[in-house]
């Protein structure tokens, strides 16, 4: 019976980590409203919230479907404002997807 030889270590199977969730802007309601009324981009805006829920959770079912997770991250719009302050940015869709990623990990809010 021959003995097999071990595989050298970048050829031996590793455990797969899970996916590094996708970060989704997500607003309340009001929330909505004051980061919109305060943007320097609110034509980029649908002109409902409900408009802009459907048009999210769309996106998010599609990203699902494509095998990747995502993190609902809620931003409150004082904070972000503080943040686009301290750091010089204008409230635009840039600078809300930089602030949503940096908020770090919500357990609780990935979606799947």
């Amino acid at each position: 019976m021959k003995h097999k030889k071990k595989l050298p270590t970048w050829l031996q199977p590793r455990s797969l980590q899970p996916p590094m969730p996708v970060v989704v802007v997500w607003y309340t309601e009001a929330e909505w409203a004051k980061v919109k009324a305060a943007s320097v981009d609110a034509e980029r805006f649908e002109q409902t919230y409900a408009a802009w829920v459907r048009i999210a959770e769309k996106a998010v079912v599609d990203l699902r479907a494509a095998g990747i997770v995502t993190q609902r991250s809620y931003v409150k719009a004082n904070d972000l404002l503080a943040w686009c302050l301290v750091h010089n940015k204008p409230n635009d869709a840039g600078a809300r997807a930089q602030f949503a990623s940096l908020q770090g990990p919500k357990p609780a809010e990935v979606d799947g």
